[in-house]
């Protein structure tokens, strides 16, 4: 028990230096001692392979030795990755760490007792150089699968502290033990630490992989089909740029290590000088690196992203490259060099590094990580090796070409990066989809014989959904090939087939298809008849008396719709419309209609009459059209308000406006409003300016809007989403989405969103501090044991108000992303926002990543704790600290609650507040009654009624 308060102290330390949450010390602890006891190996070994290879072979063998490790890791890593295609991951690793003690026990004793030495020390070098990235890079793979993707940008600067730390202690260690028992002994030495790490990575394995993970990792071992990891970094992107970054900087480094030790070699000709020089600066690199990873790592990846982060180390070394170019016999030039290349290889780089594999599948990760840790690390010191043995020094070339050199990498190193930043996205995007991207290819206008001869078939022996996607298809590009198979089309069987197929005829002028078409003009189907009719009416004067007999037809029905026909044709030609009479029929028909007794003729016919003047043009008409505007009739309303929008005329607009407010005719208003085109966005900006508007009227003007091309539509949407009704606000932003994405050439204020995003952040912040208080609240009511009904209805009245502040954090939530939208790229946004809506917890956290990595770092500082909230199942007080909210009083939370926007909350308060004992809310009521809106003040009252009388009856008591 005493151990206790240190415990909980310790945790705090390491949630408040480190940000290790609760349930995420174990987990990190063990995975931090895991690669210290690797790393400590590594650096009690390296060492002295390196001492004993050069005492006996000299520097003349290393580029030997370098080629040998080359074609081993070629060799190593394609073995391994059809060995983890076969068996799980972890049995791979536990072989790999026993099959390594082993080597080292082997080559221990072999050393010792002389055996063989030329053989083991060659072999002995090639196993170290391998066991150093292989064992590593089995360590970040499992740490990938240990921590999540927002684990992994809190802990992996955490967890790789003890890889510096590793490699800090294991080279003291061996500088110690080097003066007191012999360099062979030292192998069985690091056998010993090796060994300790096998029950540590069984511990990870057991306890911290989850089931669903580890049962993932098993099927995916026991698949039998083997793809090379050459291939499959061929086939992605994204592994193809990580792999040349890891080549491009292993160069880079080669080249950083041969100037800082070639400058100092020239600069400091004493021997034991210079060995100090690198035992100090070696050391203060080590000790720099470790603080930085533990103190910095964190910070600098959570701020700037992942992508960001990489350009650090390449950026840090360019700047000390030039300053070594200005100043190439200043030392400290050199140290400066080195210090960037060592401070930020093994800390900042190695984290982004290291998450940057994280979006690839880990099936696919698990078989080509280790080959790009290990084949492609090897191939690129390969490579540094050829370019320093033949280039540097058989041209004998100067340290100012060297630095050119190293700017010439630099440079590709940072263009990789740029380039692996899309990739990143993408691979988070498929990860959260869960589909591969489709590219949609555009469609040529012109078809092949092929397709041709595909589509005839599909119009001859297909059903009808396929032939009306082929008509609707061929209407664009017209071909006379398919006329042949048009003209029976005509006489399908389905009326919308006949309909279509009659409108693809319109396009070939030159074949004169009246034959076929002037009987449909009598098809029992209107949409036929129609189109049957403006076919005919195309054909032009050589039909004048077909159309003439039409007009004077027996079948009402023919006569009618003939009507329509003809108005529409003539619609801007008005000799034409003298030479038919067109006005003067369509008053005749108005008189014939008067004149029939059976209503559904009636209606049928003045129907068509409303379309005939809506297409007319003709003014002088347009007092029936208003008549019938105002008609009991339902249909003949609708029918005018579509025939309106045809005439754009002003004097309509009033009534089509007011129209917005009417369930049953808004859809057919607002198609009638669009009509009238740009416009129509002045006008309507005036009526929500207007104070007597009609509310239900002002709600649904975004619908009309977001359909407008122009930039009033964008100006006029950003005014309503500061409208006080949540609705109007939810519309417009809607609104605003639809012409963001649909006209990308409007322009959207950047500051204003941004704006924005902040004050709906701060509205989000707000609400989560109220839903806390409520919570609380409504958590003691229910603790009550045998509670009075009173307090039961309280408590359910609560119950009421919370899940309606539930609801306003998703309402929230989605206007935040919406407002994301307007400033990042819609589909990105959308992408993340689904995401965060899936129930799988893993893909919510990629949503959340990439989110991070996609927000700009001072915005990011803002909305991913918040959104980080979302995936909790309830809201903690560490929360609330770490969020560095507040928790309002009882009067502070229902103050907040009555200045929201939204109704419903207003009123759940004003019941809650009717039923509360607490007399002390009358005075806020009497003030909020003032500046309420009037569907509110019967709540009020009804609240301020029941206080009053609680009032009363405490000072009849008191009395």
């Amino acid at each position: 028990m005493s151990n206790l308060p240190f415990i909980r102290n310790f945790r705090l330390f390491l949630r408040k230096t480190f940000d290790i949450h609760e349930g995420e010390q174990r987990r990190a602890m063990l995975m931090q001692l895991n690669i210290f006891l690797i790393i400590s190996t590594l650096l009690i070994v390296k060492p002295t392979v390196n001492g004993l290879f050069l005492s006996i072979f000299g520097v003349e063998q290393l580029p030997i030795a370098f080629l040998l490790v080359a074609v081993a890791a070629a060799i190593v890593s394609g073995f391994y990755s059809r060995l983890v295609s076969r068996i799980p991951l972890k049995r791979a690793m536990i072989s790999t760490l026993y099959g390594s003690v082993v080597c080292l026990i082997v080559f221990g004793l072999f050393l010792h007792f002389d055996i063989w030495v030329s053989l083991t020390l060659y072999l002995f070098y090639i196993f170290v150089a391998i066991f150093a990235l292989l064992t590593t890079s089995q360590f970040w793979v499992l740490a990938n699968i240990v921590f999540n993707a927002r684990e992994a940008k809190r802990l992996f600067g955490f967890i790789g502290a003890g890889a510096i730390a590793g490699g800090i202690f294991g080279g003291y260690l061996t500088s110690i033990l080097a003066q007191v028992v012999s360099s062979e002994i030292l192998p069985l030495v690091a056998a010993v630490f090796l060994f300790i790490c096998i029950p540590v990575t069984n511990s990870i394995w057991r306890k911290e992989v989850m089931p669903d993970k580890l049962d993932e990792h098993e099927k995916q071992s026991r698949s039998k089909r083997f793809t090379h990891p050459f291939v499959q970094i061929k086939q992605s992107k994204h592994l193809t740029y990580i792999s040349a970054i890891v080549g491009v900087s292993v160069i880079v480094a080669k080249f950083v290590d041969y100037q800082f030790g070639g400058i100092a070699a020239s600069l400091i000709p004493d021997r034991d000088e210079l060995t100090a020089f690198f035992g100090f600066w070696f050391s203060t690199f080590s000790v720099i690196s470790l603080l930085m990873q533990l103190f910095v790592t964190r910070r600098v990846v959570t701020f700037f992203g992942v992508v960001y982060t990489l350009f650090f180390l390449p950026l840090s070394i360019l700047l000390a490259t030039i300053l070594l170019t200005i100043m190439p016999e200043l030392l400290m030039a050199a140290v400066f060099l080195k210090m960037a290349d060592g401070g930020l290889k093994q800390s900042v780089n190695k984290a982004a590094m290291e998450l940057l594999i994280l979006p690839i599948p880990q099936v696919v990760k698990n078989r080509t990580k280790t080959f790009i840790d290990v084949f492609v690390d090897s191939l690129a010191a390969g490579i540094s090796g050829l370019i320093l043995l033949f280039l540097v020094q058989g041209l004998n070339l100067s340290a100012l070409s060297i630095n050119a050199i190293i700017i010439f990498f630099i440079g590709i190193w940072l263009y990789l990066i740029y380039k692996v930043r899309r990739e990143y996205f993408d691979s988070f995007r498929k990860k959260i989809v869960n589909v591969k991207k489709k590219r949609r290819k555009a469609r040529t206008t012109i078809l092949e014989a092929e397709e041709i001869a595909g589509m005839k078939k599909a119009l001859k022996e297909g059903d009808e959904h396929q032939i009306m996607h082929i008509l609707q298809m061929i209407k664009k590009t017209p071909n006379d090939l398919f006329l042949e198979v048009l003209k029976p089309l005509v006489y399908h069987n389905s009326e919308e087939v006949r309909a279509e197929a009659i409108r693809n005829l319109y396009q070939y002028p030159r074949h004169n298809c009246s034959y076929l078409i002037s009987p449909l003009s009598s098809d029992s189907s209107y949409i036929v008849k129609m189109a049957a009719l403006d076919y005919l009416l195309k054909l032009g004067s050589e039909e004048q008396a077909l159309v003439q007999s039409y007009i004077h037809h027996p079948n009402y029905k023919v006569r009618f719709a003939t009507l329509v026909s003809l108005a529409r044709e003539l619609s801007k030609d008005h000799r034409s419309k003298s030479i038919y009479g067109l006005e003067q029929l369509i008053v005749q028909a108005l008189e014939e209609v008067k004149q029939m007794d059976i209503r559904e003729q009636q209606e049928y016919c003045t129907i068509r009459i409303i379309a005939a003047i809506g297409c007319s043009g003709l003014k002088t008409l347009y007092d029936y059209l208003a008549s019938f505007l105002q008609s009991e009739n339902h249909n003949l309303v609708i029918e005018s308000i579509k025939a309106v929008g045809f005439t754009r005329h002003p004097r309509f607009l009033d009534d089509l406006i007011i129209m917005l407010a009417h369930d049953t005719l808004r859809d057919h208003a607002r198609n009638a409003l669009l009509q009238y085109g740009k416009g129509i966005v002045g006008i309507l900006a005036k009526t929500a300016e207007n104070a007597d508007a009609n509310f239900n009227v002002i709600r649904y003007i975004p619908s009309v809007v977001k359909q407008v091309d122009s930039q009033r539509s964008v100006d006029l949407l950003f005014k309503l989403f500061d409208y006080p009704d949540f609705m109007v606000r939810r519309e417009a932003l809607r609104g605003l989405n639809l012409l963001h994405n649909s006209f990308p050439h409007l322009a959207f204020n950047k500051k204003s969103v941004l704006h924005r995003i902040l004050n709906e952040a701060k509205m989000f912040q707000e609400s989560l501090s109220v839903l806390y208080a409520e919570s609380r609240l409504y958590l003691k009511e229910q603790k009550v044991g045998s509670k009075p009904a009173e307090l039961d209805e309280i408590t359910k009245a609560r119950a009421v108000l919370i899940r309606l502040l539930e609801r306003r954090l998703d309402r929230n939530l989605e206007r935040i992303f919406r407002l994301l939208g307007l400033k990042y790229t819609s589909e990105d946004i959308v992408t993340i926002y689904k995401g965060l809506q899936n129930k799988n917890r893993d893909l919510r956290l990629n949503a959340i990543e990439f989110l991070d990595n996609l927000l700009e770092p001072g915005l990011k500082k803002i909305l991913i704790p918040i959104i980080e909230t979302t995936m909790m199942e309830t809201i903690s007080r560490d929360t609330m600290n770490s969020l560095k909210l507040e928790v309002p009083s009882e009067i502070e939370c229902l103050r907040i609650l009555l200045n929201s926007h939204d109704f419903k909350i207003k009123q759940a308060v004003l019941f809650l507040i009717s039923m509360l004992p607490n007399v002390e809310y009358i005075p806020l009521l009497e003030k909020y009654r003032n500046e309420c809106i009037d569907r509110l003040i019967p709540f009020v009252d009804q609240a301020l009624v029941s206080l009053r009388e609680r009032k009363e009856e405490i000072i009849s008591v008191n009395q």
